[in-house]
């Protein structure tokens, strides 16, 4: 099971506004991407993370001014530790890039694949923005707050 990260774009209001607006919603996934790993740049450029693409290009021209200056074997061992790091942080900087242009995290889903991770979160939000939830929320009587006792003191945290 992954988990994703389900991203809204700035000008998004909410799932009780227009339904096709879900269709802009990105599902994230935590974890390493095969893709980013390898074909860094393509991808870099699919998702138009340009900020990220430069550091990666600064980060792969410096390991290559130092390959000039050590052997070559070790170099190659420096360029795929580089690679997997990328591959495992890449997502987490995909998600940096679109909070930097304005969007906002609205759930955390756990599923098996980006399709079901589509679903739960759609039939959680539905369950929470339908008309029999909201008129049993605002119906409910509001409940005093639990405060644990000891005899006839108030205990505070744990003791």
């Amino acid at each position: 099971m992954s988990t994703y990260v389900v991203m809204a774009p700035p000008e998004f209001d909410d799932l009780a506004g227009d339904p096709n607006q879900t269709d802009r919603l990105e599902f994230v996934p935590d974890g390493f991407s095969a893709l980013a790993f390898l074909f860094s740049i393509i991808w870099l450029l699919v998702h138009r993370m340009w900020l990220v693409l430069l550091g990666y290009l600064a980060v792969t021209l410096a390991v290559e001014l130092l390959a000039l200056a050590v052997s070559q074997e070790a170099m190659g061992v420096i360029a795929l530790t580089i690679a997997f790091l990328f591959a495992f942080e890449a997502q987490a900087l995909r998600r940096w890039s679109l909070e930097r242009k304005g969007w906002r995290v609205v759930g955390i889903i756990d599923a098996v694949n980006k399709a079901e991770a589509e679903l739960r979160f759609l039939h959680t939000a539905a369950d929470q923005m339908s008309p029999a939830r909201l008129r049993q929320d605002r119906e409910a009587p509001a409940r005093p707050p639990i405060v644990p006792r000891v005899g006839s003191e108030q205990v505070v945290g744990l003791t």
